[in-house]
């Protein structure tokens, strides 16, 4: 694949410094499955964000992703654990502070960068905001003081771009696609990224594969609460390592437990639970902690659903004083619709002022102007 180089950045860099910066932010998507439970479709949040940004924080994950995606696989240039570390640089954190699942890797003693994004949804826009991510993270790696030197080596950015929507991707990976073109003139080829689309896996690959990440595209494809249940299912039978499974049981406890039966929920956990590890002191205590986390996140929702339920009974309210209002209003404006008429009547007729404003009690201005209207 082609990656992001100096020269790209300093031309972009021009055009960029001119540009508006656009707003992201990743959410939440919620989706709603076709499963029938208490014959009511059930609503299920997916919290992609969190799921794939605990797994690519583990380097043995990462290096494994890296070097399929790169295909150094099982030669002498795979990466290792080593190789790589968490680029956790105050720039790119500010940069990146509204997009939760972006995650940055950096080569140990080298300026190659690894940027991986997650995405659950088609983003026509993803050229653009690769180009910018790039940028940026070529910003805070420069030596401003070496980049003159001949021997100099600028950083390199190799972007990928996993994708768990339903649909599959049909965006562009070139900028030079999203951009005016003069006809005759070639364009150069770069600021792309590699897509990662999990409509491409089938179900059998996926099952087949050690990696976690694999185990988190299985778990995306499931349509349904019984898909779901299945995939786990098998994906616990699974040969894992310790850490795997303290992952799965995390990710069940803390954020799949709510989709899925009691009974499954038990015997899923249960499985996990391994005799030389699954049950040590360790894991009880991340359980325990993960148990007050929801007991706390528990209590926080019910406190936000009863603040939502004011809000909404302050709002009804409003809305009926507002009627109310509005029927007086117009109940004011067909009294004083009457009370012209009659007014004209004795006007007519040549009643005095002072007869007319004995019966109707009406200021004397509002008079005159009716006299004028008379007249």
């Amino acid at each position: 694949m082609e990656v992001f180089t100096y020269n790209d950045y300093i031309y972009y860099k021009k055009i960029l410094t001119k540009v508006e910066k656009p707003h992201i932010l990743l959410r939440d998507v919620e989706e709603e499955y076709q499963y029938e439970y208490k014959r009511k479709p059930k609503k299920v949040t997916n919290h992609h964000d969190k799921i794939f940004k605990e797994v690519l924080n583990n380097k043995k994950e990462v290096v494994d992703f890296l070097n399929e995606m790169l295909q150094i696989k099982n030669t002498k240039y795979a990466l290792n654990e080593t190789d790589i570390e968490k680029y956790n640089r105050e720039f790119i954190t500010e940069n990146f502070s509204r997009i939760e699942s972006d995650i940055v890797y950096k080569k140990i003693n080298q300026n190659i960068f690894f940027l991986i994004e997650h995405q659950s949804t088609i983003d026509y826009s993803m050229p653009y905001r690769i180009l910018k991510y790039n940028i940026a993270i070529m910003e805070s790696a420069i030596n401003i003081f070496s980049i003159m030197k001949k021997d100099y080596k600028l950083p390199t950015v190799y972007s990928f771009v996993i994708y768990t929507g339903n649909k599959k991707w049909n965006a562009t990976k070139y900028l030079t696609n999203k951009q005016e073109k003069l006809i005759g003139c070639k364009v150069k080829e770069f600021a792309n990224f590699q897509i990662i689309d999990i409509n491409n896996y089938t179900q059998k690959e996926l099952i087949e594969s050690k990696s976690l990440l694999s185990k988190m595209f299985l778990l995306e494809k499931a349509k349904n609460y019984e898909e779901l249940e299945e995939y786990l299912q098998t994906i616990v039978k699974q040969e894992m390592d310790i850490k795997q499974k303290q992952f799965m049981q995390r990710l069940i406890k803390y954020i799949l437990k709510d989709k899925l039966s009691r009974q499954k929920y038990k015997e899923i956990i249960k499985q996990l639970d391994d005799e030389k590890g699954g049950n040590s002191m360790f894991v009880e205590i991340i359980n325990n902690k993960i148990d007050e986390m929801l007991a706390i996140e528990t209590r926080v929702k019910r406190k936000q659903t009863k603040v939502k339920k004011q809000e909404s009974k302050v709002k009804e309210q409003e809305s009926k004083v507002k009627e109310k209002e509005a029927k007086i209003k117009k109940r004011e404006k067909a009294v004083e619709k009457a009370e012209n008429k009659i007014i004209m009547k004795m006007l007519q007729t040549n009643i005095d002022e002072k007869t007319i404003l004995s019966i109707i009690p009406i200021n004397k201005k509002r008079l005159e102007e009716l006299k004028k209207e008379l007249n």
